[in-house]
């Protein structure tokens, strides 16, 4: 049991909050202090990982949202309901993704479930969120990209399409919000060892970890005041050794 001490609530917003890299940053903030808004489709694992946050840190509040990120205009209705709940908000993480192999021949489906998720329902909520926060003068976003992002893989063409489009958006982000006390950046991490790489391809033990996220969050949140991080390309050994 860890004893996490909370003076002043500050909240995180984490998308895709319930698994995979979601999860292991919401781990990273609630030890920072922070209390939790975790975001996600499924609604059985929204509450194990709050059960399981708020046995671990017995002073955290984890508040939990089923939303679906296929559906983009209920994304648009539902975010600025749960947003308007809370004074202020501090943080906004966008995780949640899918990932889906193909490319010439991805069927329209698959390409509108990649089009929704990776790319308009993560828009919608950071155009919602960055309004916000601007009006309130201060706070971070921080976007999951992807190394497909930045250099396109054939064999997830469609997936590489979506992360490249949120790495520019992020950018723009970046330069829009800097002049308000906002920070925005894209971490764009190559295969992480979560249940959305776990094809077999790779050796689990072989990829990134998703605490490795946790450590290079706490390194663009610990820069000098004077440094500004707005993209992050975290490398996977393996892949770069094929």
């Amino acid at each position: 049991m860890i004893i996490v001490d909370v003076k002043e609530k500050k909240w995180a917003l984490i998308t895709g909050g319930s698994h995979g890299i979601g999860r292991s940053l919401a781990h990273y903030f609630v030890q920072k202090g922070f209390s939790l808004i975790l975001i996600a489709s499924n609604i059985d694992r929204l509450i194990k990982t709050k059960i399981e946050i708020e046995s671990q840190y017995p002073l955290s509040k984890v508040d939990i949202y089923s939303v679906d990120f296929n559906l983009p205009q209920q994304v648009e209705m539902i975010i600025p309901n749960i947003i308007n709940r809370y004074d202020n908000l501090d943080v906004l993480v966008n995780s949640a993704g899918v990932l889906i192999a193909g490319n010439i021949l991805t069927s329209l489906s698959d390409l509108k479930s990649l089009i929704n998720i990776n790319l308009l329902s993560t828009m919608i909520v950071c155009n919602i969120v960055a309004i916000k926060m601007k009006r309130q003068g201060f706070g971070e976003i921080y976007n999951i990209g992807s190394t497909a992002g930045l250099e396109p893989v054939s064999k997830i063409a469609a997936y590489s399409a979506t992360k490249a489009a949120i790495i520019s958006y992020s950018q723009s982000l970046y330069q829009e919000l800097l002049p308000f006390n906002v920070s925005v950046c894209c971490l764009c991490p190559s295969v992480v060892n979560t249940d959305m790489t776990d094809d077999g391809r790779i050796a689990n033990d072989l990829k990134i970890e998703p605490e490795d996220l946790n450590k290079a969050m706490q390194f663009i949140r610990t820069l000098s005041s004077g440094a500004v991080m707005s993209m992050l390309s975290i490398r996977c050994r393996v892949i770069d050794l094929e």
